[in-house]
């Protein structure tokens, strides 16, 4: 299968011996669906930086090797990253989106707890403490999730303490998005996905044919839930922390051999002092100021790995 690569070509003025300068190619690849938010990054970085040498196309490639930088997004575990060579620049959530016909939607109507999308989403193990084999699950549908090796079935499996081969139901190969297809054609369906994904961004409400799956939430955190408004929801989950949605953080991945390379950290620095005000446009969080703030730190420090320290 061939995959997509997000490639920024940025040539730079570098010089041999002979006074000949050449240009030389710097390309990401990752995950598809921060791919906007990054396209929109490049083209505003563009415009105040009409001389930076970074240009963007989407090309495809089996080459293993072919990236240079990585969109990493950061399950919830970072045993499998290497973090002092990444920088974060914004946050994504997982929520539980379901058909609108799915009857579940009125059996759940009181709301979800963590423990009930636990059962629902999850195989029982018998090595479980409170494991009961004669135990049925109180609701039931069908579950849609990308292969186990995809970063966010790895996120929402680590968020809940499980492991990704556990996830129950089907699963969809390809990008995220074809999750939302799956369940538009299913009413039993239930998937947990991007916001950029489950919301029209232009309306800024939920996608036709789908619902959030309700979840047990104090009444003010309820009332911008149900609100099926993205922006609205975005300032919920920048404020609390919602227990039965996941949050993570997404970044670039940064060689040692880029590390002091000008027009990358230079990219990277108006990401951080400039590129968040896009982030909600395209459905993503801000990064919190202490991260925001760690990031920059380590960013201005040349003679170090670029790095993160967790919270």
């Amino acid at each position: 299968m061939k995959k997509t690569v997000l490639k920024i070509a940025a040539v730079l003025s570098l010089t041999l011996f002979s006074g000949v300068a050449f240009a030389q190619e710097i390309r990401i690849e990752g995950t598809k669906f921060v791919y906007p938010i990054v396209e929109k990054w490049l083209a505003e970085y563009k415009k105040v930086n009409p001389q930076s040498p970074i240009h963007l196309e989407l090309s495809t490639s089996q080459d293993k090797d072919v990236s240079d930088l990585s969109v990493i997004v950061h399950s919830f575990s970072e045993n499998s990253i290497r973090n002092e060579q990444i920088v974060y620049v914004g946050r994504y959530a997982l929520l539980p989106v379901s058909n609108a016909q799915n009857p579940l939607l009125e059996k759940a109507a009181k709301g979800l707890k963590k423990r009930d999308l636990i059962d629902l989403v999850f195989e029982k193990d018998a090595l479980d403490e409170d494991f009961d084999p004669d135990e049925k699950s109180k609701y039931t549908a069908t579950i849609y999730s990308r292969d186990s090796e995809s970063s966010t079935t790895r996120a929402l499996a680590e968020y809940f303490d499980q492991t990704p081969e556990r996830i129950r139901g089907k699963r969809i190969f390809g990008d995220e998005i074809y999750l939302i297809t799956a369940i538009q054609k299913d009413e039993q369906g239930i998937t947990f996905n991007t916001l950029n994904y489950v919301f029209d961004l232009t309306s800024r409400q939920l996608k036709s044919g789908i619902s959030l799956v309700p979840l047990q939430l104090k009444s003010k955190q309820k009332e911008a839930f149900e609100s099926y408004n993205i922006d609205r929801l975005i300032s919920l989950l920048e404020e609390s922390k919602i227990e039965t949605i996941p949050v993570g953080n997404f970044g670039l991945q940064i060689p040692a051999a880029y590390s002091g390379n000008k027009e990358v950290v230079n990219f990277v620095n108006w990401i951080l002092e400039h590129g968040q005000q896009y982030n909600h446009e395209y459905g993503f969080l801000t990064l919190d100021n202490k991260t925001l703030t760690n990031q920059k730190e380590h960013l201005d420090d040349s003679k170090a790995y670029l790095s993160y320290s967790k919270n």
